[in-house]
């Protein structure tokens, strides 16, 4: 074999293994495409193929892979999102530690004291409920109200859940 062959070989090769450790890093199914590309790339550098022309093949079939087959794999690989602080606090109440001043005030969620914005006028004391967050301090407002049906048994929030 050439000497050009057997570079390009271990080009491809290095290209195969770098791609798929990024993949193995980041699991974005990106990186693994440009591994096919490699592959086939290494299978037509033996035949001689001039390398700017094994570059374009790798090229094209990594793009052909990544823009034909991530999105079919996207739909059938789930990524399991791990719920943060703030989807946890969302909709529960805690009693504001002191008055509202220029919209905000402070809560204590688990020993923790965070920041929140309210545009409501309460004061130390009062309940408020969680409605989001904005950078690292919660927007809280006033306790949804909750209705009750005909026989006192099921109330229904706002966002149509149910508490018992």
């Amino acid at each position: 074999m050439a000497t050009e062959v057997i570079v390009m070989i271990i080009v491809w090769a290095l290209v195969i293994g770098l791609s798929l450790l990024i993949e193995f890093l980041t699991c974005t199914f990106t990186s693994v495409w440009f591994a096919i590309g490699g592959f086939v790339a290494i299978i037509i550098a033996p035949f001689g193929v001039y390398w700017p022309w094994q570059v374009l093949v790798f090229f094209c079939t990594s793009f052909l892979f990544l823009l034909s087959m991530r999105p079919l794999v996207k739909k059938f690989i789930k990524t399991k999102t791990t719920p943060t602080n703030l989807d946890m606090q969302i909709g529960k109440q805690f009693k504001l530690l002191e008055d509202i001043k220029e919209g905000r005030s402070q809560i204590k969620i688990h020993d923790i004291i965070w920041t929140v914005s309210c545009e409501d006028n309460l004061k130390k004391g009062d309940t408020v409920e969680v409605q989001g967050m904005e950078g690292n301090k919660y927007i809280v407002g006033k306790p949804t109200p909750i209705n009750t049906d005909i026989n006192n048994n099921i109330n229904i929030n706002k966002n149509g859940g149910t508490k018992k």
